[in-house]
């Protein structure tokens, strides 16, 4: 566990409400997972379907990266 991503428990903190908050906010983070609706299990498809098309190609890492990135923004 890597202590930035803790957070000190405080009663304001152990409620619902405040986790509801954290979720709608990463909900509407283009760059978090939680906004892509295909769910984990097609995101992983979508992008290891990017990894081995670009590899099939001869794409550079570069050019795969570009299009891992483009295939998560179409969550």
């Amino acid at each position: 566990m890597q202590p930035c991503g803790v957070l000190v428990s405080t009663p304001k903190r152990r409620g619902s409400s405040f986790h509801r908050s954290e979720w709608l906010a990463s909900r509407r983070d283009p760059s978090s997972p939680l906004a892509d609706l295909r769910g984990p299990a097609h995101r992983a498809r979508a992008i290891g379907a990017v990894i081995r098309t670009g590899g099939a190609r001869g794409e550079s890492e570069n050019e795969i990266a570009r299009c891992i990135e483009a295939a998560v923004a179409a969550g």
